[in-house]
């Protein structure tokens, strides 16, 4: 018979090693599923086979100046920016890398839409095929999440970015 503080404890998910924090730079990752890692990395043995990758739990670290962007907290597992398929957009300061990776949307096109319509709608699109079962962050998103706070991110970093027209 089994007690109920051992039921309770093969529930609780495992402990994370160094509090989840990257092994490289310290900082707390975030979790991302296997899924998600198959889809972006190079290694041909693990792409799209999610069930062949060394670990079951990953996190990423999306602190620019770190190089790992997937890493098992429990083991020396990790996956750095070169050794992926994508960009990511959390680690790089290049304006044409995605926001948001379904639809395609980066600072750049951003920007371009504001300075050529005076502003930018892409939140309510996005929003929009949310709503319709077009998105798909899971696969296409290097966080496998949601984009929506990266999005508006990128729309802040893009109005910065824009000088207004002086009218005389």
């Amino acid at each position: 018979m089994t007690s109920t503080l051992e039921q309770e404890d093969c529930c609780k998910p495992a402990a994370l090693a160094n509090g989840g924090r990257c092994p490289q730079c310290g900082k707390q990752g975030k979790p991302v599923k296997s899924l998600t890692v198959s889809v972006f990395v190079k290694d041909q043995r693990f792409y799209l086979h999610p069930e062949r990758l060394p670990s079951e739990r990953y996190l990423m670290c999306e602190t620019k100046s770190c190089d790992v962007v997937y890493y098992d907290p429990n083991d020396d597992i990790r996956f750095n920016k070169d050794q992926l398929r994508t960009k990511v957009w959390q680690k790089e300061d290049d304006p044409a890398v995605p926001a948001c990776y379904c639809f395609n949307n980066s600072v750049k096109s951003i920007r371009e839409e504001i300075e050529k319509k005076g502003s930018t709608d892409v939140l309510a699109r996005i929003n929009a095929e949310v709503r319709a079962g077009n998105c798909r962050c899971e696969v296409t998103n290097p966080q496998g999440a949601c984009c929506l706070g990266n999005v508006a991110k990128a729309v802040k970093i893009a109005k910065e970015g824009i000088t207004p027209v002086q009218r005389s």
